[in-house]
């Protein structure tokens, strides 16, 4: 997008809301103070990224336009066919994610954050780990994303599980096949660097799973752990049967240590038959009585026997 079409973009649109008073992930809303800062400074982006960032953290490989150097050292992405998908040219949206960098470059610019290298940039850095806001709306047009959960400026914690003594901040970015993640831990000092080409690959849950200190497992490609309070199973109707069947159970949550397992009939739900009852209706009525405890009648179709648990909600890991 062009500065032109940016311009025409914002003249006709309308704040559904007063700016500051809640959170929502925007590219417009970090390309734009981008461009309006180097016309404030009277440069372009990128000279403001290499002489305000980069040289104070001796990151001389990173950089907007691409050096022959620099360009000749490119790793190419490639598209879901496996054909050449050179980076994208944003223009005008390059302050929102059109950096190329290092591995090498990120983990100085990681471990100022962290503190473990402090810098003329560190009284700034650590305005940026303030937390602002707390996300509960997360991507409307990506079901599954889940939530920013405390949201810095641009850190977030995506919800993520925070082991004692960590304190985890961090930010995933793509575009097109180039997938990015940095994040650090404040307390322990710590910094973690994920790269990659590979768009069957999740940066972003190897990185987490990475500051968490847990181990990687095979799940680890597109998922790390968040700490949920709740019942820790789920559930949906069963297309053949038409019953309503237990589909996972996390490992040691409250479902878990009741005895649930995947594949269980979810018969009753508080003495409320569940048969002919939608998803939605059957997740209403585990929430009907307020109360965090729920009591199920649970039938084993491999032991071929009916028994009723009381499950409390508590927290549990969705994964690690």
């Amino acid at each position: 997008m062009g500065v032109e079409k940016m311009y025409a973009f914002l003249s006709g649109f309308t704040l559904s809301r007063d700016p500051g008073t809640e959170f929502e992930y925007s590219n417009v809303g970090m390309a734009l103070p981008g461009h309006v800062i180097a016309l404030k400074a009277g440069t372009n982006f990128e000279s403001l990224v290499v002489n305000r960032i980069c040289r104070p953290l001796h990151m001389d490989s990173t950089c907007i336009a691409l050096t022959p150097e620099l360009k000749a050292r490119l790793a190419m992405g490639h598209d879901d066919s496996g054909k050449p998908s050179p980076p994208w040219k944003l223009q005008a949206y390059s302050p929102a994610g059109d950096v190329h960098s290092t591995a090498n470059n990120l983990l100085k610019y990681v471990s100022a954050h962290a503190g473990l290298a402090p810098s003329s940039l560190t009284p700034l850095m650590k305005k940026t780990h303030v937390i602002r806001f707390k996300d509960s709306r997360g991507l409307s047009d990506m079901p599954g994303f889940g939530v920013f959960g405390r949201t810095a400026m641009d850190w977030v914690d995506r919800a993520a599980y925070q082991p004692p003594g960590m304190e985890l901040l961090g930010h995933a970015g793509g575009a097109g096949s180039y997938h990015a993640w940095i994040g650090f831990d404040t307390k322990q000092r710590r910094g973690v660097v994920v790269l990659s080409t590979a768009n069957n690959l999740s940066v972003e849950a190897v990185g987490w799973t990475l500051l968490q200190r847990l181990p990687l497992k095979p799940e680890s490609a597109n998922d790390f752990a968040r700490e949920m309070v709740g019942l820790g199973f789920a559930f949906d109707v069963d297309k053949q049967t038409q019953t309503l069947c237990v589909t996972k159970v996390f490992p040691k949550s409250p479902a878990s240590q009741a005895g649930l397992s995947t594949g269980m009939i979810i018969q009753k739900i508080e003495n409320v038959p569940t048969a002919g009852k939608s998803v939605a209706e059957c997740q209403g009525l585990l929430r009907a009585s307020g109360s965090p405890k729920v009591r199920l009648e649970l039938i084993n179709p491999e032991r071929n026997e009916t028994n009723s648990v009381e499950v409390t909600r508590g927290k549990f890991l969705t994964s690690g």
